[in-house]
């Protein structure tokens, strides 16, 4: 309904036509006073570039004329000749021929030029000196580098947080144990060390940054190894800095994800606990069998923005030589001794990441009957 309502607002004769309009024609305008290039199809002086001119100027003429007509009949404008029926359609299709020449000036000032751009930056031969063309450019150049990251950044990420999930089931039954009165007294006492235990883990690893947690972790791994007489080689064989990066954002995503999972439990009514018990079911048979699968159910869009935030949050563990996309951005800043242009490109390619990823959430969100919402994490 939302949409259909903004195809009607789009298509039907409405009193912003003309300021959409001149917002579109001054859009497209200044697209087409940047410099031409060798792929350009609407210059200066060809037919088709002195077309979309005139049309954008003249929707900006018929525009002016409508402001000035209702700064001198503003009270009474709908019944001056602006608003005619004929007029106000004409006014319509002559907005949408505009907003037609202004995506034309996209196609050739934009597109055209990042293609013409390419194809420089290929025969160079050297790191060009605009901010463009050293963006395209290193980017070329170091390509190998920044697919490695990616690859890395999106394993570590999806990979974190399936373990994290997993051992954040472990941990949410272990946080949500209590002590009652029908319990004997090694079972209150276990049942409250366990709640202590996870309170405590959570406490730890959502009061400290991942970066401090990598480096704990690494150097902790690494020492512990270092104690069996094993080389450097045989330690990083074994104790990798993908390992060590992995493990961190794991046990990071385990806290956050058990407190998901505790919100999720508790969201559910008693009384379909009640019932089940009145079925004969056991306490842990009715958490398994009917409360804990629907609080995964609704804490899928909790999950799934773990996932995205893992993503822009692994970066961290550059620090540790993890080769994600932060390590392999620096690295190529290192070899061009260049870092806007290349830090621009990794935060493009952060974006298409997890644009990519809330796409893929939404989709699966919609499979299983669990919309994805975009909810914020306690992350």
């Amino acid at each position: 309904m939302k949409q259909a309502a903004q195809g009607n607002f789009i298509t039907r004769d409405h009193r912003y036509v003309y300021l959409g309009g001149s917002l579109i024609a001054l859009l497209g305008l200044s697209l087409l006073a940047g410099q031409a290039h060798p792929y350009s199809f609407l210059t200066a002086e060809n037919a088709p570039g002195i077309l979309c001119r005139v049309i954008c100027w003249g929707f900006l003429a018929l525009s002016g004329l409508a402001l000035m007509v209702k700064m001198a009949y503003w009270n009474n404008y709908d019944q001056t000749v602006m608003r005619r029926p004929g007029l106000v359609r004409v006014s319509r299709w002559f907005s949408y021929l505009t907003a037609l020449c202004c995506l034309l000036a996209v196609m050739d000032r934009a597109v055209l030029q990042l293609v013409y751009t390419v194809q420089l930056c290929l025969q160079a031969e050297s790191n060009p000196q605009g901010f463009v063309p050293s963006m395209v450019y290193m980017s070329l150049k170091g390509k190998d580098l920044l697919i490695t990251g990616i690859w890395t950044t999106v394993r570590i990420a999806l990979l974190g947080t399936a373990i994290a999930f997993v051992l954040s089931i472990f941990m949410v039954f272990l946080r949500i144990q209590e002590p009652n009165r029908r319990d004997k007294d090694h079972v209150r006492a276990i049942k409250w060390l366990a709640s202590r235990f996870a309170r405590f883990y959570i406490f730890i690893i959502r009061g400290t940054p991942m970066m401090v947690q990598a480096l704990i972790f690494y150097y902790f791994g690494f020492n512990l190894f270092k104690r069996t007489n094993m080389t450097v080689t045989e330690i990083n064989q074994i104790w990798s800095f993908f390992i060590s990066g992995l493990c961190t954002v794991s046990l990071n995503s385990t806290a956050y994800l058990t407190e998901v999972l505790r919100g999720g439990i508790q969201a559910i009514d008693r009384g379909q606990t009640e019932a089940a018990r009145s079925l004969g079911m056991t306490s842990w048979q009715s958490m398994i069998k009917v409360v804990f699968p629907q609080a995964v159910k609704n804490s899928i869009p909790a999950i799934g923005n773990e996932f995205i935030i893992n993503i822009k949050d692994s970066s961290v563990l550059s620090v540790i030589g993890v080769m994600d996309l932060m390590y392999a951005t620096k690295s190529v800043s290192g070899i061009y001794f260049r870092s806007l242009e290349i830090y621009c490109v990794a935060a493009i390619l952060y974006l298409i990441l997890t644009w990519l990823s809330s796409l893929l959430l939404k989709y699966l969100g919609s499979k299983l009957d669990s919309p994805y919402r975009g909810i914020p994490s306690s992350n």
